[in-house]
């Protein structure tokens, strides 16, 4: 397992880079929905359907969550680019022993109030038109062996209207239901296809 630092000088470059990108490639980035951070450790369950989608999460936080950010990565894609181990993400590679050394690196994370996990729990990317998101069950495995954590949904959409460049929504909502894989799994879902219903109410045609 690659295990991750948290290098200030490379926090201030992805800050700036990814700063600038939003805003050259995004015609607007919204962030909908009434969560607050709390003294908890936080879980971020996004969905993940793009490249983007690490770069939305980091945004999120420096927005909103203000969090010791960390995010789990495929091995294969993280000794790619081993810049990211260098501002929070660290490895899993699936079907390996070193998965359970992941697995307790999450538990870890989230016994420390400060902390923020990204974690796909798909575990692969699909469209953002996909309809059910489809949980793996690592996130039971690690919210069992741990204390009380924020659990928070991300719904990332795109769209672009009349524009060139596309607006980005990110839409919250905090999870207080049952610690069981189908109860998280489904109010993802539902939150997700909320998310896709209220998207033609938030910018005009």
């Amino acid at each position: 397992m690659i295990e991750p630092k948290h290098r200030k000088v490379n926090k201030w470059l992805l800050n700036i880079y990814i700063n600038h990108i939003l805003k050259s490639d995004f015609s607007e980035v919204r962030i909908t929905g009434s969560v607050k951070p709390d003294d908890r450790p936080l879980l971020l369950v996004p969905n993940h359907f793009s490249w983007w989608d690490g770069f939305f999460m980091w945004y999120l936080n420096q927005k909103v969550f203000n969090k010791q950010f960390h995010i789990m990565m495929l091995e294969s894609e993280l000794r790619k680019h081993m810049f990211f181990a260098k501002v929070g993400a660290f490895s899993i590679s699936p079907n390996t022993r070193s998965i359970v050394q992941s697995i307790n690196f999450c538990q870890q994370v989230l016994n420390q109030s400060n902390n923020m996990l990204v974690m796909y729990p798909q575990g692969e990317l699909q469209s953002q038109h996909h309809s059910d998101v489809v949980f793996r069950r690592g996130i039971e495995r690690i919210l069992a062996r741990t204390s009380s954590v924020q659990i928070v949904f991300a719904a990332c959409l795109t769209d672009y209207f009349t524009k060139r460049r596309p607006y980005l929504t990110i839409a919250l909502k905090e999870y207080n239901g049952e610690i069981s894989i189908s109860s998280i799994e489904d109010a993802y879902n539902n939150h997700l296809f909320e998310c896709k219903m209220n998207q033609n109410k938030l910018y005009p045609r």
